[in-house]
């Protein structure tokens, strides 16, 4: 495993890497690999699933990244770190959610399951550009699970009053990515450099939303997208374009990265 790297340069994905149609632009996928000519390690940090990435990666070729917002971190096919969150909490949880009309989207690295329907589905999953997974409400109990995602129209607090055990993000409208507490894009950025042995070099991070703002905070240099949130565009070393509009190459460029 190659770990003589210049840097590490972190990338979310939603509003970030990918397009509005959850695709790379071909002028991004050339500017990762350049990145990679140029001996800088890119790494993908999203709340997503390993499963939910393939159209970054095969754009990309990117093989090292944080997913499930920290929870689960993986480099060439080497599992480097996972939390897990406790049964009996998603439990509650799942019973608080069929009080309030909400569900649970449940993940592990290389499945989904609801516990259940709600109004919204179908556009949170449209937006994702991904199916509608299968319905199985105890699917928590033949698995772990490093994160899920409640999908509500109601705000994260009704849910963060009570389960301080559990970090809540609000990461889109309808949507609630959830995982334990102490768990963060920044906690698995940690791993992967302690692993990896890339402490001592510089850090490049690319976010736009809430669950950014960690890793946004912690790395050396940071860079927001144009339509990021204003807490993000406040904390970053940089402000980009729009991730429509060029952020990625002119965010890169302009640190001499590529």
């Amino acid at each position: 495993m190659q770990t003589n790297y210049r840097g590490t340069v972190f990338f979310d994905l939603d509003g970030t890497l990918l397009n509005n149609q959850s695709q790379v632009d071909d002028s991004v996928a050339q500017a990762v690999h350049k990145l990679k000519a140029n001996n800088f390690l890119p790494v993908i940090s999203t709340g997503r699933a390993p499963i939910e990435i393939d159209a970054a990666t095969d754009a990309t070729g990117i093989d090292t990244y944080i997913t499930l917002n920290g929870a689960f971190v993986q480099s060439q096919g080497k599992v480097i770190y996972r939390n897990n969150i406790k049964p009996e909490l998603i439990k509650s949880i799942i019973d608080l959610t069929k009080e309030l009309g909400d569900t649970l989207y449940m993940h592990t690295p290389d499945r989904t399951f609801l516990s259940g329907k709600t109004p919204y589905l179908k556009e949170f999953f449209h937006k994702l550009r991904l199916d509608v997974p299968e319905i199985d409400p105890d699917f928590y109990k033949k698995d772990d699970i490093p994160m899920f995602v409640i999908l509500t129209d109601g705000d994260k607090d009704r849910y963060e009053d009570k389960f301080p055990e559990l970090q809540f993000y609000n990461t889109g409208y309808f949507s609630i990515d959830t995982v334990s507490q102490g768990v963060s894009k920044m906690s698995g950025i940690k791993h992967l450099l302690k692993d990896l042995n890339l402490e001592n070099k510089p850090v490049y991070a690319f976010g736009d939303g809430t669950n950014d703002l960690p890793m946004i905070q912690m790395a050396d240099y940071s860079i927001a997208m144009g339509n990021g949130i204003d807490s993000v565009k406040n904390a970053a070393t940089y402000v980009s374009t729009e991730n429509v509009d060029g952020g990625i190459v002119k965010g890169l460029k302009h640190f001499n990265l590529i």
